[in-house]
């Protein structure tokens, strides 16, 4: 075997294994959003077996009671507040399985994510920079932005979210390009390399990636550290 033809065989050969290595870091970060999808819907259904269908059965146990003991009616208030509670619960169960406004608009999606972090904390420091108008995207599209970018504040809040401030910007680039900009603030230097270094952050990169064709990539200044989630429109069929 010649000079040459040795540099080739490593050359493929390298290149062979740098595939691998990449198939496997993708396989992995799939697995991770898979599971973690999985687990959101397992939290979900526990919480109507816990809180829907609970007063659901107190519901029906009253309904009977009132037909086998008329002394025991219930006011017309107290169904009131049951039916109203019951619709509140749907209506924050519906957002969660399929978020507003994100068959025509991918700002006021992630707005209304974001209102929805914060109610559940108050605390919250996030600012954002959402455009009025947005272009033409497909529902399908913009539901796995949406997913990414709340199982990044998932990621965060695991750390102590209240600590960090983040500022969340879209921006449509040139050639139908789009930017989802998330500008992390971190307290101190500690706090930064424990979020920074995260599997589930890297994972996070990985399956975004892959999902819309697109990149992600990050930049570091002093205790700051802005994510930059880029990928292009598809057209519609």
């Amino acid at each position: 075997m010649s000079c040459q033809e040795i540099i080739l065989s490593l050359f493929y050969f390298s290149g062979a294994i740098r595939l691998a290595a990449s198939y496997l870091k993708t396989q992995k970060a799939l697995q991770w959003w898979s599971y973690s999808q999985s687990l959101k819907l397992a939290n979900e259904a526990a919480q109507i077996r816990n809180s829907l269908l609970q007063e659901l059965c107190c519901m029906r146990r009253s309904i009977e009671r009132s037909i086998t003991e008329p002394g025991t009616v219930r006011s017309s208030q107290e169904w009131i507040q049951t039916v109203e509670l019951l619709h509140h619960c749907l209506a924050h169960l519906s957002d969660r399985l399929a978020p507003p406004h994100v068959e025509y608009s991918l700002p006021l999606a992630i707005e209304f994510l974001i209102e929805s972090w914060q109610a559940k904390n108050a605390q919250l420091n996030i600012k954002t920079q959402l455009p009025k108008l947005w272009r033409d995207e497909i529902p399908n599209h913009s539901i796995v932005i949406l997913q990414i970018l709340d199982e990044l504040l998932r990621i965060l809040s695991v750390k102590e979210l209240t600590k960090i401030s983040l500022e969340i910007s879209l921006i449509p680039l040139q050639y139908k390009l789009n930017e989802l900009v998330v500008t992390i603030s971190y307290p101190d230097v500690q706090t930064l390399l424990l979020c920074s270094n995260l599997k589930e952050l890297k994972y996070l990169k990985q399956t975004f990636s892959f999902l819309t064709s697109g990149q992600c990539f990050c930049r570091r200044k002093n205790l700051t550290e802005t994510l930059y989630f880029r990928w292009r429109s598809p057209k519609r069929n």
